[in-house]
């Protein structure tokens, strides 16, 4: 069992000493903190109800651990809490911090592969499971450490097993000189048989000291990541749902499994969706802002800051070259969240 006392996460000094770990850590290390995190995380299907603090949204991870420290470090410059830093606010009690999921696979590209055809190594594979792993327990320690104050969501990325279906980006997939995939008749060149999900697993499986048991564990983790979060005027999910659901459609084990597709894998806006969500949880005349990720905002779309959409109600998080995240001020406070001023770009 982990000490929480030696948790590090228990300061930012240990927290950045760990993060800057550039080889694997023990076996027993993953393996004690994914024993700590699921007596800590709710059942799955849970809907996670913030305390009322200011919140700040972290995007798409993507095992971008530098991303969390910058943020940690940055100080705010609305609020009661203006000129303080992130960290210092979430040891205090004072504020809550949710990553909208996709804790693992970064969005290098380079980082995967070795040329355009989309060929891997086992050394890049190795480096890409040290920053996966290690972002994966960052999260388990803050989480451990802090758990009132502390969230993560579950995005498509954070399925370890494949439950949902292998997933390729750069791997096995071919890539012209300008950086964008080449497809023909409107499809992608595959030039594997597998892509980063698949090599991943089989990496789990075939490593000693990890094998099945160990991707049991990480999978118990992941299904336990809640899918949707709400504050007192906003919620928060990894995408949005292309189907309606009610709370009491969370805790059904039949209707479980399409929700989280829903929440992690969609892309695009259905408004009845999205609007008829909101009425069954009884949020419809409450939630101002639903902020999410899982798809990229485009550069040319407030600097790559963020999106809005039907009249502001939607509020898009994601930038996999820079550093974003948003402060959402209290209801109570003097003014709510306005994306010209919350969201903040950490060059």
């Amino acid at each position: 069992m982990l000490n929480v006392l030696n948790n590090p996460a228990s300061t930012f000094e240990m927290l950045s000493d760990f993060a800057r770990h550039n080889q694997l850590e023990p076996v027993e290390t993953y393996r004690a903190a994914l024993e700590a995190i699921v007596k800590v995380l709710p059942p799955p299907g849970s809907l996670l109800h913030l305390p009322d603090l200011p919140t700040l949204i972290i995007p798409d991870l993507h095992a971008r651990r530098e991303m969390l420290l910058a943020i940690f470090q940055t100080p705010l410059m609305e609020g009661p809490f203006a000129g303080r830093q992130v960290f210092e606010l979430l040891q205090q009690g004072l504020i809550n911090v949710v990553c909208v999921g996709d804790i693992v696979h970064s969005e290098e590209r380079s980082n995967w592969v070795i040329n355009l055809d989309g060929e891997w190594t086992p050394e890049l594979l190795d480096k890409e499971m040290v920053r996966s792993l290690g972002a994966g327990a960052m999260i388990m320690y803050l989480k451990l450490q802090y758990p009132e104050h502390f969230h993560c969501l579950r995005g498509n990325h954070d399925d370890m097993a494949a439950e949902f279906g292998p997933f390729r980006k750069f791997v096995g997939l071919k890539y012209d000189e300008q950086d964008e995939p080449v497809l023909v008749d409107g499809q992608s060149v595959l030039t594997a048989d597998k892509g980063e999900s698949q090599i991943v697993r089989d990496w789990i499986l075939a490593r000693e000291g990890y094998g099945q048991t160990f991707l049991d564990a990480w999978t118990q983790f992941e299904r336990a990541l809640p899918l949707f979060a709400q504050g007192s005027y906003y919620v928060i999910s990894h995408t949005l749902p292309d189907i309606s659901f009610s709370e009491s459609d969370l805790h059904d084990p039949n209707k479980l499994r399409n929700i989280t597709l829903a929440l992690t894998s969609n892309r695009g806006i259905n408004p009845p969706a999205i609007k008829s969500t909101l009425d069954n949880l009884g949020l419809k005349d409450i939630v101002q802002r639903w902020f999410y990720g899982h798809s990229r905002v485009l550069p040319e779309k407030n600097g790559g800051k963020y999106e809005e959409d039907l009249d502001g109600l939607l509020v898009r998080l994601n930038n996999p070259k820079k550093q974003v995240f948003a402060y959402v001020p209290l209801a109570s406070d003097e003014r709510r969240f306005d994306p010209t001023r919350d969201v903040y770009l950490i060059e």
